[in-house]
């Protein structure tokens, strides 16, 4: 049999995936530009050389209180190997490491439980730090409304704080073009009105690792400014989720010359002529709902009589979303979409009901799904023609059966969410200034 090597269970051990297939097959492997983990000294030295802004220290400067705003488990974000650096440089300044919070942001995902926070942030921190996990329908401060109209309910803490530092991952996002940047505020530490508002009234990009100059973006680095977001930092990962490059700075500039950089690690050629096409969902195999959202496209380009294959090792099982519930009946999501439907959408009606036939279509997906995590019941529910796999020699047992000994062209597509494929906006196209937004309408 030959081998391949992934991993598997982010956050919950990382631990290798051996899969193998017959001997005759054809593996083709299609994965990220991997490059090797920044060292300590590294990162240190990135947050002394900022992009468009001053040295984190010199920011620091004279601040009395400070948060720090990390991701939740659902992203990816080694956040405790990056957090040592940004303490040493913001106490140099003079700042107790007493008047620190490290608040871990998933906008309207759950808040994060005690054991999350810990998996986050790592052991070596200073007790004396303390970490919270953002609440949409906590404590909140109204700032008004957003130039486009949203209204800014942000987290108390992140107001009461004077230095602000926002920490992230960059990757293809299906609505914002990229993560990172000013997503760290909102929807990160946003109320669940505001995050609900934005996504059903602004327009962002119309692909994953699309456009970042969008209607959406431009609202979300408003926020971000009038909350006072101080710095980023933010990374990309190779396929062991290591950080492998780090863009710190200015909100705006970091995040592009970041962005840029995953253009080039994550592009991937699509195997059009593979019998049998793999999506591998690590590092976004946590649970379902973030798997199928950010690494089904593999399954979606594969040929019409390619087998479709997901890895998704789920030790949170569906997983679940306050906006996006995994199980909520599609027609119930278009009719929202429709209550929120303004004059300045009226040029894109084709595009709303693509996006509804793609969804459709994609619950209809036939996939052999090796998921431990997952329950056979739940799959069944989302996606009535899948068939699940809790061990890898049964899936494939069951491709053997319908492929035969060779030849078969195997296409696994490695860390799958990561991956940008060929065809997709040049680095140079982010640089494109786009229109103002249209002013949305009063919310009651």
């Amino acid at each position: 049999m030959s081998e391949l090597q992934l991993r598997t269970k982010a956050w919950f051990g990382d631990e290798p995936l051996s899969i193998d297939f017959p001997p005759a097959w054809k593996i083709v492997k299609v994965g990220p530009q991997d490059a090797p983990a920044l060292s300590a000294t590294a990162m240190l030295d990135r947050l002394r050389h900022p992009i468009g802004s001053p040295p984190l220290r010199e920011i620091a400067k004279g601040k009395t209180k400070c948060v720090i705003i990390v991701d939740d488990l659902t992203r990816p974000t080694p956040a405790a190997d990056l957090l040592p650096s940004i303490l040493a440089e913001i106490m140099q300044a003079g700042i107790d490491v007493r008047a620190v919070t490290i608040l871990l942001a998933g906008g309207t995902h759950p808040p994060a439980s005690t054991q999350d926070m810990a998996k986050k942030v790592g052991a070596n921190l200073s007790p004396a730090v303390r970490v919270m996990a953002h609440d949409s329908r906590g404590d909140l401060v109204d700032l008004g409304t957003s130039p486009a109209g949203l209204p800014i309910r942000i987290n108390r803490m992140v107001m009461e704080c004077d230095l602000k530092i926002g920490v992230g991952c960059i990757y293809p996002h299906p609505i914002a073009g990229f993560s990172g940047g000013a997503k760290i505020v909102l929807p990160a530490v946003c109320g669940v009105e505001t995050t609900r508002m934005m996504h059903d009234y602004l327009r962002g990009s119309r692909t994953r690792g699309g456009s970042i100059h969008t209607e959406l973006r431009q609202d979300m680095i408003a926020v971000a400014r009038k909350a006072g977001l101080d710095f980023i930092a933010n990374v990309t990962l190779n396929h062991r989720r290591e950080i492998s490059g780090l863009f710190a700075g200015d909100v705006v500039k970091a995040h592009e010359e970041g962005v840029r950089a995953a253009q080039r690690m994550y592009a991937a050629p699509v195997v059009p002529e593979a019998d049998i096409v793999v999506a591998d969902m690590y590092p976004f195999d946590t649970s379902w709902q973030f798997a199928q959202d950010r690494g089904l496209w593999p399954i979606e380009c594969a040929g019409s009589k390619a087998s479709r294959v997901v890895i998704a090792a789920c030790p949170l099982g569906l997983g679940t979303h306050e906006l996006f519930p995994v199980a909520s009946p599609l027609w119930s999501r278009i009719a929202r979409r429709l209550t929120h439907f303004r004059p300045a959408d009226l040029d894109r009606p084709f595009e709303k009901l693509r996006t509804a036939v793609q969804l459709i279509r994609q619950k209809q997906q036939q996939m052999m799904v090796f998921s431990p995590g997952l329950h056979p019941r739940d799959l069944k529910a989302l996606f009535p023609r899948a068939q699940w796999f809790g061990e890898w020699p049964a899936l494939c047992a069951a491709l053997l059966a319908r492929h035969g000994t060779g030849p078969v062209t195997v296409a696994v597509y490695r860390c799958a969410p990561f991956l940008i494929p060929s065809g997709m906006k040049q680095p140079d196209d982010l640089m494109v200034n786009s229109p103002s937004p249209a002013r949305l309408p009063s919310a009651s």
